[in-house]
């Protein structure tokens, strides 16, 4: 059952899109519109802005749009039932229809209270008989009482369908138990339980819901993964959350600590570190750089000391950067990670080594640095080549510091390494612009259009389509004359023809034809791309003359094959494909 459209009127009225972003980004009014740096990509000159006349907003350096329901769901990682939820509860607006619950938002519920059930589960059983071992072995790790039970640590008993058998107790079904990753079937069918003999984590997200889970097994022998996690479900994606966000999020720094693993997170937080998050064994997502850049300022990258942990960093640093964060690294010696070291040192020298961290360009630099020999002169000038190529992306007060100290360390001339940088720099700006333009041929090929595939063969008609589109969004009256002209059939690519439907279906249903109205149910994405027609329209031309112009450019592609088409026609349709063409030409 969908949210009735009036609800959504009234929800957007009381939503104004301005108030609402500016919550999350500060905006300058300019002109019209409003106007702030993009908290969806990395940039210095803005180019997110908000349109209060069309209560939606576009991103014209990275595509991203929508009106503010669409603005919630990204920026909170939500659905677009649990935005609205979250935008109703902002302005005091009960839910229509008392119980309302699409069917994704329902299971998404059953997994969350299933999660619940499985970590007081997991929990009452660390402190049963069974998990006598494993409560030792958190206890051997440092961990009290009290944190094990703020973190809400526990044990998955051995057997194989303890948790299921509960489960289905509590009246959860097989099919339910499997969509959350809880329970999977046996080769004979049987339902059995994902976690067995492992120390649980459980993974809370940002509203406090338990999302998912990380499993540790205590054999040092295990002979398979140390750790498992949940796999992706309605409510978890491992690349889109970081461990112990919930909690870093409360503390009052504006720097995050980004670790490797759980217990570095509950170490550090009993040791009354709070801005501790994990990013669980891997180097940053961009979506995990997005969160964190929402609650922080700058992240100090202290991965494990092993060769993979040091990988994950050299990875990280780049996706980190480009959401504006600033990088720091930390190097824990002798390759511990930061729950060995603080258990073996304190907290207090841990502290020190955070204040010594490096910045991200420092770390970069010697690591090169390391690679070579300096006493020699031939190596210097190898060292000093790669070190340019890392600093010409520098701005010019960081890269001048840095020549000064890469000067004083290998008895160089300062304005021969800012030459050296100078060179390096237009080297990498002319490398830039060339994928720049690379980038802008693809685009206006239609080559990249991930939504609208087939915009790259039949590019005259999808141009024709996207002016037909935007005229009808933006002038409803419109609608009318274009579906007597043109049925929904007659669009050549797919996607512009379901955003047509979706405008007659609207339009049909008396509902309010605007970016709102027809992305219900879209996804962001989807969204975004009729926010781009509503919002890129400079050159647009309206009327029923340019309504016509649209229309018969359309119906003029309709039929035109492509060489796609020709290589999957068999010779007999291709020879009347052919006939037909030398008709319409007499």
């Amino acid at each position: 059952m969908a949210i009735p459209q009036e609800f959504i009127a009234e929800l957007r009225a009381r939503s104004d899109v301005v108030s609402v972003i500016g919550e999350y980004v500060a905006l300058k009014r300019a002109s019209r519109t409003s106007k702030g740096l993009c908290p969806f990509h990395s940039e210095k000159t803005p180019s997110f802005t908000v349109f209060p006349d069309t209560e939606s907003f576009y991103c014209f350096g990275c595509q991203a749009g929508g009106d503010v329901i669409t603005f919630i769901r990204m920026i909170e990682n939500l659905d677009y039932v649990e935005a609205v939820r979250r935008l109703a509860a902002r302005a005091n607006m009960p839910m229509p229809e008392d119980g309302f619950d699409d069917g994704v938002a329902k299971a998404k519920r059953r997994i969350r209270e299933q999660n619940r059930e499985a970590a007081h589960y997991f929990y009452h059983q660390l402190y049963a008989p069974d998990g006598r071992e494993a409560l030792r072995y958190l206890h051997g790790r440092g961990l009290t009482d009290k944190s094990i039970a703020a973190f809400g640590l526990g044990w998955a008993p051995q057997g194989w369908d303890n948790l299921t058998k509960h489960l289905k107790s509590k009246g959860y079904r097989d099919d339910e138990i499997e969509q959350a990753n809880l329970g999977s079937k046996s080769r004979n069918g049987s339902l059995i339980d994902v976690f067995r003999a492992r120390v649980m984590f459980p993974i809370i997200d940002l509203q406090g819901a338990v999302a998912g889970f990380g499993g540790r097994t205590m054999e040092k022998d295990h002979g398979g993964r140390k750790y498992i996690n949940t796999n992706t479900t309605l409510v978890y994606k491992k690349s889109q959350h970081l461990y112990g966000l919930n909690f870093a999020k409360k503390s009052k720094s504006d720097t995050l600590i980004v670790v490797e693993g759980f217990l570095d997170v509950i170490t550090m937080a009993q040791a009354g570190i709070t801005n501790a998050v994990a990013s669980q064994g891997t180097a940053f997502t961009p979506d995990q750089a997005r969160l964190a850049s929402s609650y922080a300022k700058r992240v100090v990258l202290s991965q494990d000391g092993d060769e993979a942990g040091q990988r994950a960093i050299k990875k990280s640093i780049p996706i980190l950067r480009e959401t504006g964060l600033e990088v720091r690294v930390l190097r824990v010696p002798e390759n511990l990670d930061p729950d060995a070291y603080i258990n073996k040192y304190g907290a207090d020298r841990f502290r020190i080594m955070l204040d010594k961290c490096v910045s991200d360009t420092e770390y970069t630099i010697g690591d090169i640095r390391a690679k070579y020999d300096l006493t020699q002169s031939a190596n210097a000038a190898a060292f000093l080549q790669e070190a340019c190529g890392v600093l010409a992306g520098l701005p010019p007060i960081e890269r001048d510091i840095y020549a000064g100290k890469l000067s004083q360390e290998l008895s160089v001339e300062k304005s021969a390494i800012l030459s050296q940088l100078e060179a390096a720099g237009k080297k990498r700006r002319y490398a830039e612009r060339r994928e720049q333009l690379k980038a802008l041929e693809r685009e206006t090929a239609g080559l990249d259009d991930k939504l609208n595939p087939q915009r790259r063969d039949h590019l005259r008609a999808a141009r024709a389509e996207d002016k037909l589109l935007s005229a009808l969004l933006t002038n409803p009256d419109m609608i009318k004359k274009a579906r007597e002209e043109l049925p929904p059939e007659g669009f050549v690519t797919d996607f512009n023809r379901m955003i047509y439907q979706k405008i007659l279906d609207v339009y049909d249903g008396g509902g309010e034809v605007s970016v709102s109205g027809v992305s219900q149910g879209f996804s962001v994405e989807e969204a975004g791309a009729v926010s781009r027609l509503v919002n890129t329209r400079e050159a647009l031309q309206t009327g029923d003359g340019a309504l016509s112009d649209y229309i018969n450019a359309i119906r003029g592609e309709k039929d035109r094959i492509t060489p796609s088409d020709i290589a999957g026609k068999p010779p007999d349709e291709l020879d009347l494909y052919l006939k037909q063409l030398r008709e319409k030409k007499k």
